[in-house]
């Protein structure tokens, strides 16, 4: 399945915690569209909040974001999956 990587530009206002419940969120309606979120990163200093997620496309990533919270992605680009995989820690199984 494709792997993506989002990239959510938000408010002065957000932070750490807000986008873990953002992430939290996705979770929990993944299935309903196909998807699987398999981490996300948050740059506070520059407000950006990022996802990396399985999905079959780039409207089913867009569909679970907007259905779980309404934060819809400014960008989104496909990833070659074994450059995810090369990530150092990264346990796609978890």
């Amino acid at each position: 399945m494709p792997i993506y990587m989002d990239r959510h530009d938000v408010s002065e206002t957000v932070t750490a915690e807000h986008v873990a419940q953002l992430h939290q969120q996705d979770l929990k309606v993944q299935d309903q569209f196909g998807c699987r979120g398999l981490t996300y990163w948050f740059d506070d200093k520059r407000k950006t909040a990022f996802c990396l997620i399985e999905a079959p496309d780039m409207k089913a990533l867009e569909d679970m974001h907007n259905h779980a919270h309404g934060q819809v992605p400014h960008r989104i680009i496909e990833v070659e999956p074994s450059i995810v995989e090369s990530f150092p820690g990264k346990d796609r199984g978890s």
